[in-house]
Formats: C-alpha cells, sequence, structure tokens
C-alpha cells in the first residue's frame, strides 16, 4: 500500500528482455539498506516487487521482474535506458498518510491531452481511450482523488471521458510532471472507494 506521495525521482538504468516480459533497472538515490527481495516498490504507480538491489557510494541499483500483462496494460512497457520514473517505498504503519491509499494497481493509461500554464499553476487535461475502459469517466469525481503515475493529485472539472488537475510549483519541482507534454501517457490508478461504488452501481 502506498499514499501517491513521490520519494524520489528515479532514472531508468537497463531494461532487458526476459522470456515475454523484461527485467527492469532502476537508479535510485533513496536509502534502500532496509529493503529486502520481495518488498514492493511503486514505480509510475505500478507496485512492482523488488528482486535484487546493490548498492554504491552514490545510490542503489533496483532490479524488477516485469511481467508480460503488466507490460501490456501500462507504460513500462515503453521505458528505455535513461527515462524518469517516478519511485515511492511501502507505506509504514504508523506514519503519518498524506495523500490518499494507493495500491498500486494501475485500471488504464491516460492520454494528456492539453497542458496550459495558468501563473504558477499548470492545468493538465487528460483523456481516456474509449477501447480501453468505457467506464473510466464514472469513476473520476471533481474534487476526488486520483493518482497519476503514482503521484496523488486531486481532480479538478470532469467533462465526458477527460478530466484536469492542476500541478502547484512543489509538484513540478519534486516529481516528472514539470516535462509533461501533450500526447504522453501515463498510468491511472482510481480511488479505491470509486472502484466499489462503480462495481456496486453496474451490479444494481
Amino acid at each position: 500500500m502506498f499514499s501517491g506521495i513521490v520519494e524520489e525521482t528515479g532514472r531508468v538504468s537497463q531494461v532487458d528482455p526476459v522470456d515475454q516480459g523484461s527485467r527492469l533497472q532502476i537508479f535510485s538515490r533513496l536509502d534502500f539498506s532496509s529493503s529486502a527481495n520481495g518488498d514492493s516498490i511503486c514505480v509510475e504507480g505500478v507496485c512492482l516487487t523488488l528482486v535484487e538491489k546493490s548498492s554504491s557510494d552514490d545510490g542503489w541499483l533496483l532490479s524488477f521482474d516485469i511481467a508480460s500483462e503488466t507490460l501490456r496494460v501500462t507504460t513500462l512497457g515503453a521505458l528505455q535506458e535513461g527515462d524518469l520514473v517516478h519511485l515511492e517505498r511501502s507505506l509504514v504503519i504508523g506514519d503519518r498518510l498524506h495523500g490518499h491509499f494507493v495500491t498500486g494497481h494501475v485500471d488504464t493509461v491516460a492520454t494528456v491531452m492539453e497542458v496550459l500554464e495558468e501563473g504558477e499553476t499548470t492545468k493538465v487535461r487528460l483523456g481516456f481511450p474509449s477501447v480501453s475502459l468505457p467506464s473510466a469517466s464514472r469513476l473520476v469525481a471533481p474534487k476526488g482523488s486520483i493518482t497519476i503515475a503514482g503521484v496523488s493529485l486531486t481532480v479538478g472539472e470532469v467533462e465526458g471521458d477527460s478530466f484536469c488537475v492542476y500541478l502547484i510549483p512543489h509538484t513540478k519541482e519534486v516529481t516528472r510532471f514539470g516535462a509533461l507534454r501533450e500526447n504522453d501517457h501515463v498510468n491511472i490508478e482510481f480511488d479505491i472507494l470509486a472502484r466499489y461504488v462503480q462495481q456496486n452501481y453496474q451490479g444494481a
């Protein structure tokens, strides 16, 4: 379980095909000395299992095995050496909870449709491809929570199959969203409560 508060923007060191999946290596300057193989790490909003780690004077090299299904339904299949990725270690019971509860189970991929500067704030409009999840817009509510590439954000306006979020300077500084551009693709996880409400609505 995660909170959607990104701890660091790591860098992809290597991506190697393995059978129908891949082995992903990420360089991080976070302290992973207490992390063990089998621990969950949130990478771009996707909960991945740490399978190997090694340290150096300037950071840690983290290795993850990614299944073929994960490559198909998230943006991880498009990662290349040098790409920046959001990282968050799993929550510790007893810590303050910022953001909202995030599982790391990506629901769909959204496309950045528009990036508008409004003073120091950046307005980003995102849309859902209808072929991936026709009911996506029903799971997004104005002023509700949503996870975009592992980042907990508050939804602004919702219109049809698109919605907006607003990025403050701090968010742009500590995430890779300062370089977000039109037509970029990002992983989306809907709020847990919205999932269950939608499920009950469909079953009614």
